[in-house]
C-alpha cells in the first residue's frame, strides 16, 4: 500500500488544514542556505471566490510528514503575498506567499552606528537589537574581534551578509532570530546538521550530479591587508582542500588589517571548496533534508555515489504525492 503524505498549515496561529483540504492544488517549500529567504507557497482552488484572504505579517507554519510517521516544520516564517489569478475559461486560483522574515519589519532600514575594539558577536547584537532581532553567532565567530565596525545607512540584512561573507560563514534571518553559522560547519549551535540519503530502488526518483568541476577550484586563497605597525602590505593565505586544484586565487580587494584579510581568504577557500562540484537529485519528501546539512547518494555508480552538501532544499506537496528536490554542492570524501 502506498504511503500518504500530510501537511498542517497554520496562519495566524489558526490550524486551517481541514478547511483548505478540499481547495488545496499544491504546497511548495524553499529552504535556502543563508542570505536568500526561506520561502513558502499556498495554491488554493478558489473557483467561488469565497476563500477569506490572510492578512500581510500574519504567522504562517507549514509542516510535512507521512501517515503513521508524524509531522515536522519545513516553514517558519509570516505572510508576505496574496495574489489572486485566472480567466474567462480557466476558473480561479489563489496564491498565499509566505517569506521567512517580516519583509516590512526593521530589519531591511538604513542604521547608522559605530563600535570600537568590539566582537562580532557584540556588534552583530546590537545592530539586531535595533531591528528588533535576537542573534545567535557560531562559536568560532562569536570572539572575533576589530578594531572598528560600522554601518553607513547599512540595514542589518546588508550588516548580517557582508560580515559573513568576511568571515566565510552563512547569516540568515528566520522570523525575529538569526543565526551567523560557519560555512559548510553545522549548526549555529554546535550540534550536527541532519544527514538525508537517496538510495536508488528506495527513496531516490532521480540525480545529475557532476562530481567534479574544474573552472572554480584553487589551491589556495591569498588576502592582502596593511600591517599599520610595520607600515607595509601583508598577505595571509588560506588552503583549500582540494588536491587537484594548482592556481592560487586572489582576493580582488585590499583588506583593513590581519583578522579581515584572514576571514575573507577563508571565505574564499569555503567557496571553493564548495564550488568544486554538486548537482540535484529528486527524493521522496524528507523532512530531515536541511539546507546546509549533508546529503549521501546511494547505488548510482562509483565515483558519483556519496556524501554531498545540501545548498537548497524545495519541497512540493500536490494531492498526488509529496516530493524533496536538492540543489548540492561540495563533494566529500566517498
Amino acid at each position: 500500500m502506498a504511503k500518504r503524505a500530510i501537511y498542517m498549515v497554520s496562519i495566524a496561529g489558526q490550524n486551517i488544514s481541514s478547511r483548505i483540504a478540499p481547495m488545496l492544488i499544491s504546497l511548495r517549500i524553499v529552504d535556502n542556505e543563508g542570505t536568500h529567504s526561506d520561502t513558502a507557497e499556498i495554491v488554493l482552488d478558489d473557483s467561488n471566490g469565497m476563500i477569506a484572504l490572510p492578512r500581510d505579517g500574519d504567522p504562517m507554519i507549514v509542516a510535512l510528514g507521512w501517515e503513521g510517521g508524524g509531522l515536522a516544520e519545513v516553514f517558519v516564517g509570516t505572510v508576505d503575498e496574496v495574489r489572486s489569478n485566472g480567466s474567462r475559461g480557466g476558473g480561479r486560483e489563489l496564491h498565499i506567499s509566505g517569506k521567512g522574515m517580516d519583509t516590512k519589519g526593521k530589519c531591511k532600514e538604513g542604521q547608522q552606528m559605530h563600535a570600537d575594539n568590539a566582537t562580532v558577536g557584540d556588534v552583530l547584537n546590537k545592530a539586531g537589537k535595533k531591528a528588533g532581532i535576537s542573534v545567535q553567532v557560531d562559536p568560532s565567530f562569536a570572539s572575533v574581534k576589530r578594531e572598528w565596525w560600522g554601518l553607513n545607512d547599512e540595514s542589518f540584512i546588508h550588516f548580517g551578509e557582508r560580515t559573513a561573507r568576511e568571515l566565510g560563514g552563512v547569516f540568515k534571518v528566520q522570523g525575529n532570530k538569526a543565526i551567523l553559522a560557519k560555512k559548510g560547519g553545522g549548526s549555529v549551535s554546535g550540534a550536527a546538521m541532519s544527514v538525508t540519503v537517496g538510495s536508488w530502488g528506495l527513496n531516490l526518483i532521480s540525480w545529475d550530479i557532476m562530481p567534479f568541476t574544474g573552472r572554480p577550484r584553487h589551491k589556495s586563497v591569498r588576502a592582502r591587508y596593511y600591517d599599520k605597525k610595520e607600515a607595509k602590505w601583508k598577505e595571509t593565505e588560506a588552503q583549500v582542500q582540494d588536491q587537484g586544484a594548482q592556481s592560487v586565487l586572489l582576493d580582488r580587494y585590499s583588506r583593513a588589517d590581519e583578522g579581515e584579510a584572514k576571514g575573507s581568504a577563508d571565505n574564499g577557500a569555503r567557496e571553493s571548496e564548495k564550488e568544486k562540484g554538486g548537482g540535484s537529485a529528486s527524493i521522496d519528501g524528507s523532512a530531515s533534508a536541511r539546507a546546509g546539512g549533508t546529503f549521501i547518494l546511494v547505488g548510482t555508480r562509483a565515483g558519483v555515489d556519496g556524501a554531498y552538501r545540501i545548498e537548497t532544499v524545495t519541497h512540493n506537496y500536490t494531492r498526488s504525492g509529496w516530493t524533496t528536490d536538492l540543489s548540492l554542492k561540495q563533494p566529500q570524501g566517498g
